[in-house]
């Protein structure tokens, strides 16, 4: 009817739409695996990375093609600040940047057999720390000022910071043939969390650059794919490969080796990735369903998890971020490679508040944690900036 207002759709078909106010490609042809955004929204860094994922192709030391790849920071307006490009087989597969935008990180595979933990000084692009590790790094994390840089390989690796000066790591042993998939460290540095391989979430407290003693417990037989503290460090929570998300109280952990509560990701298969709000009154979760997905909100009651929302995805979800306050939680999602993805913005009472659809898979959609702005990444080499209104 000529004149009549047009209801607006919500869930995986919704209208609307999140505009970037800029997006990059810095090396055509290379995904985007990780990015990441500073606490007021102001710099965003990212890096490339590559590997055929072809059917049936696996890692292999013997990987050895060098490929140019890169470690890439902009401002809020999409200006470069800095690009370090170097040679690498895979490349850059994680990124961090500390709260405050003072420090940045990333880690990967340069070589075969041999992974790298780089640090920035954001302010210059000067590539501070290079650490070289005996296997791929596959995630890394900064502390809020960047006192303590977290990286997760053959073996968790801790890095302190004395001004300008970073120095060599402390290293926490993974059990025989495991190794670390997940990392994150609280904002004060003072706990860190690493989640393996086979399924372990440990928990070691940081004593001023070096690690007190460790706390563990067993997640199932698969892989710990996230891990995810809270700013106060009160809480975490873990993705594994059940269809649970769990959470855990950082002060009764040694003591319970279990999580606070589990709660079911309902129809769905295996847990992607979680988030935490600042307070750990929060957390988002991301998971499989089919060949689409579901991110769901809980609310943190002590001992149980209350679920305030479910929305789904249409593909499988990669990542999901909660801002510091809990206003907004995202979500991105694709596969396989070559398909399409999305990138999904909520607001705290589940209500899709845009969405944008890419021209491949999408792995990471990271929020501010002041909520005024979204960094994502593609597999089809694209970095996109979108402001929240």
């Amino acid at each position: 009817m000529p004149g009549a207002s047009k209801k607006k759709k919500t869930g995986p078909g919704a209208t609307a739409s999140l505009k970037p106010r800029w997006k990059k490609s810095p090396i055509p042809k290379q995904y985007v695996n990780s990015v990441a955004i500073s606490a007021d929204a102001g710099t965003v860094v990212a890096g490339t990375y590559f590997f055929p994922y072809a059917a049936g192709v696996k890692h292999s030391p013997a990987d050895a093609t060098l490929i140019t790849v890169g470690t890439f920071a902009w401002n809020a307006k999409g200006k470069s600040l800095w690009q370090d490009k170097f040679p690498a087989t895979e490349g850059v597969y994680w990124v961090a940047l500390s709260r405050d935008s003072t420090w940045a990180a990333s880690g990967g595979r340069t070589a075969p057999a041999q992974g790298f933990v780089y640090a920035y000084d954001v302010a210059s692009g000067n590539r501070v720390l290079a650490y070289n590790t005996a296997v791929r790094v596959n995630m890394v994390a900064l502390s809020g000022d960047a006192s303590y840089l977290v990286a997760g390989a053959d073996e968790t690796y801790l890095f302190s910071r004395s001004g300008a000066s970073w120095g060599g790591p402390q290293k926490l042993p993974c059990a025989p043939g495991d190794s670390v998939v997940a990392v994150a460290i609280s904002a004060d540095g003072a706990w860190i969390v690493a989640g393996t391989f086979k399924g372990s979430v440990i928990l070691v407290p940081n004593k001023l650059g070096a690690f007190g003693a460790p706390s563990s417990c067993q997640l199932g037989s698969g892989s710990i794919h996230w891990a995810a503290i809270s700013g106060d460090g009160s809480t975490f929570a873990a993705a594994a490969g059940d269809s649970k998300v769990h959470w855990f109280k950082t002060a009764s952990f040694a003591a319970a080796k279990a999580p606070a509560w589990s709660a079911p990701l309902t129809g769905c298969k295996g847990c992607r990735s979680v988030a935490v709000c600042d307070d750990g009154s929060l957390v988002s979760a991301a998971a499989n369903a089919g060949s689409g997905g579901k991110v769901f909100l809980f609310a943190n009651k002590g001992t149980s998890g209350t679920l305030l929302w479910t929305q789904p995805t249409k593909r499988n979800p990669n990542s999901t971020s909660i801002d510091a306050g809990g206003k907004y939680v995202t979500a991105a999602d694709g596969y396989p490679d070559g398909t399409q993805g999305d990138f999904y913005l909520f607001r705290a009472d589940g209500t899709p508040a845009g969405s944008f659809k890419t021209s491949n898979m999408s792995w990471p959609m990271q929020i501010s944690a002041n909520g005024s702005a979204i960094a994502a990444g593609s597999d089809n080499a694209s970095i996109y900036y979108f402001p929240v209104s």
